[in-house]
């Protein structure tokens, strides 16, 4: 094959290789150099917590649940604090456990404590373990006005008047049931605080193809090696086009 041949050939498949990784030498510039300077962008601290990109992320939130206690939501913010509909009561440390009602007030039971609430959402009391509340209590349940604290350990009964506690046999008692916040505003309050991920990272996956799993970084991997052959081939058109000239 002649000088002349060899420029051919090299130079068709150097726009072939060129055209093929125009679009992503473009991509790969533009979020290199965004990354470049990711620190004056402060890209670290731009927060995304859509649901479909914390699902692609394995990071998907089952939707917010509260306990629906005469049309008044009582329900855990990821900040851990409990909130009345839309106002914090008190501070409760997850997860929130259980919700009953009796005539007199509303009692949520927290991991470590047990918050006791007027029917308007005024806090009237705490009653943590450090102040005797047995640990490993999973459930509150009411039979009228008579508590009922459950857990591993068995069932107490609950006066809230002298917080004192005393271990019963089991009872038949009713609890709310936990249900997914019917309003916005509540679930947006709830899911305050909760996973995300940062605007930084989301590009520097692009960036290395690590967004689409290993397919994207062997991806991406073949694209550094067609730039290498395109640098080549054009080195090489330059060469024997010199070679040419001073035939």
């Amino acid at each position: 094959m002649d000088v002349k041949k060899t420029i051919i050939f090299n130079l068709r498949w150097h726009r072939r290789i060129g055209l093929s990784v125009f679009f992503m030498v473009i991509f790969l510039s533009v979020t290199g150099f965004v990354l470049n300077h990711s620190p004056g962008l402060k890209l670290s601290k731009v927060d995304l917590s859509s649901n479909w990109l914390l699902s692609w992320y394995g990071l998907e939130q089952e939707p917010a649940e509260g306990f629906n206690v005469d049309e008044n939501w009582v329900y855990l913010a990821a900040d851990q604090q409990l909130y009345f509909n839309q106002n914090i009561v008190a501070g409760c440390s997850a997860p929130l456990h259980s919700v009953a009602a009796t005539e007199q007030m509303i009692l949520a039971l927290c991991s470590d404590s047990i918050v006791m609430l007027s029917h308007s959402g005024q806090l009237i009391e705490s009653f943590s373990q450090l102040q005797g509340l047995p640990a490993n209590i999973d459930r509150v349940a009411v039979d009228g006005n008579n508590i009922f604290l459950t857990g591993s350990q068995g069932t107490n009964q609950f006066d809230p008047d002298s917080l004192n506690i005393t271990a019963i046999d089991q009872v038949r008692a009713e609890s709310i049931s936990a249900q997914p916040l019917p309003d916005k505003r509540f679930s947006e309050i709830a899911d305050t605080g909760t996973a995300s991920i940062s605007l930084e990272t989301v590009i520097l996956d692009l960036h290395s193809g690590r967004f689409f799993g290993n397919a994207g970084v062997l991806f991406v991997d073949i694209i550094g090696l067609l730039m290498c052959i395109l640098s080549i081939t054009g080195l090489w058109a330059w060469v024997n086009h010199q070679r040419l000239r001073k035939q």
